[in-house]
């Protein structure tokens, strides 16, 4: 009986040491606005710092000019990551006609060092190329469920959100349109001026 009874203290404590060790491991993301945690409601915009470009089987589509507005439909916390609901995803001086259809949304997942993983879920954008080799190519692609797109840089001064493994799924389109396409761009974020990815 002794000891049975010691046996079941030791897995009680055994139980409360896994849950404190889960507790204090578990990974967690939430933004701030210089030192203000920042909550649902809460605006983000951003604008490109480079040309984007869109690289696919049949040209590579470039725009000069590129924004981001959103705001935050979930703040994060311990382990779930931080959602923007985009109100507004726009393209401009592209070499083809390039829109989007649907902004869907973003989410941020603390990697640590002020930094965050950035994920496009339920996006899609539509490209019209004209006079290509191909002739005419309409392509759409989309980021589904989830498409990673690269990573943003938090930090007192203005954060940085580079999208560079992006490969957006294409819909059943143009056949000449790739599987998927390549985004490479960066963007700066300008609202708000300093944001921080914590953990």
């Amino acid at each position: 009986m002794k000891h049975l009874k010691m046996l079941g203290l030791a897995a009680v404590a055994a139980a409360a040491l896994m849950a404190f060790v889960g507790a204090s491991t578990a990974s967690a993301t939430t933004l701030t606005n210089g030192t203000t945690a920042m909550k649902a409601g809460d605006a983000i915009h951003a604008n490109n710092s480079s040309t984007i470009v869109l690289t696919t089987t049949f040209k590579n589509i470039e725009c000069k000019e590129s924004t981001i507005a959103g705001s935050i439909s979930n703040a994060g916390g311990t382990g779930v990551s931080v959602s923007i609901s985009v109100s507004s995803l726009t393209w401009g001086g592209c070499n083809c006609e390039f829109k989007t259809l649907a902004g869907g949304s973003f989410i941020i997942t603390s990697v640590g060092n002020d930094s965050g993983s950035f994920t496009s879920a339920k996006a899609e954008i539509t490209t019209q190329c004209n006079g290509t080799i191909f002739g005419n190519v309409h392509c759409i692609y989309a980021t589904g469920a989830g498409t990673s797109l690269g990573l943003i840089a938090g930090g007192p001064k203005a954060a940085e959100i580079g999208i560079t493994d992006a490969n957006l799924p294409r819909l059943a389109t143009s056949a000449i349109c790739a599987e998927k396409a390549h985004l490479d761009a960066r963007y700066v974020v300008d609202n708000p001026a300093s944001l921080h990815i914590d953990t």
